[in-house]
């Protein structure tokens, strides 16, 4: 009996170190690049976010993303079509993208830096993500800016790897805005 009243009161304190879950109430996933010299910019309409976060808890902590390619939009229908044909995300074939944090460590109170991997057309490629995560009254927000080479995930090859065509680089931004569960 004492053993259990033990191991009962242990589990208990250690539910505490725990990352907190969060649910997105509103969000931007944002793109840009260069084609043919000129800058463009993008957003996907559609994405998940399942974050689970504590500055406290960082073992504990992971951030796990899924993205509809198809609701990629740069204002352009031409480019949009392009995008989601075979040469780039190819969405009949691929048609989400994941990002999936493995570690994360803290750089001071409110700046981290995850190991993570994006996985784009079956390739995946790890990355450093670098974000901010700032708790408020009733949630958090988390911004993070990361650039990418699209070529490391197969996209755009062929006629269009040619840097002069469309830029390698990609920059991606995240702005969320997250309500705590309770």
């Amino acid at each position: 009996m004492i053993l259990r009243t033990l191991a009962l009161a242990a589990l208990l304190a250690s539910s505490s170190t725990f990352a907190a879950d969060y649910t997105m109430r509103t969000g931007t996933l944002k793109f840009s690049g260069q084609q043919q010299g000129e800058a463009f910019e993008g957003r996907f309409d559609t994405f998940t976010p399942v974050i689970q976060f504590d500055a406290a808890a960082l073992a504990t902590s992971k951030l796990d993303v899924s993205i509809d390619l198809a609701s990629a939009d740069t204002q352009n229908s031409e480019r949009d079509d392009t995008l989601k044909g075979t040469d780039f995300f190819a969405i009949a074939d691929f048609p989400k993208a994941r990002f999936v944090t493995q570690a994360i460590r803290a750089v001071d109170a409110t700046h981290f830096e995850a190991d993570a991997t994006l996985t784009l057309r079956d390739k995946t490629v790890a990355l450093k993500f670098p974000f901010n995560f700032e708790p408020n009254a009733d949630g958090a927000r988390l911004k993070a800016k990361v650039t990418l080479d699209r070529l490391a995930f197969g996209i755009g090859t062929g006629d269009w790897a040619d840097e002069s065509m469309i830029g390698h680089q990609v920059e991606v931004n995240v702005d969320l805005s997250l309500v705590k569960k309770s």
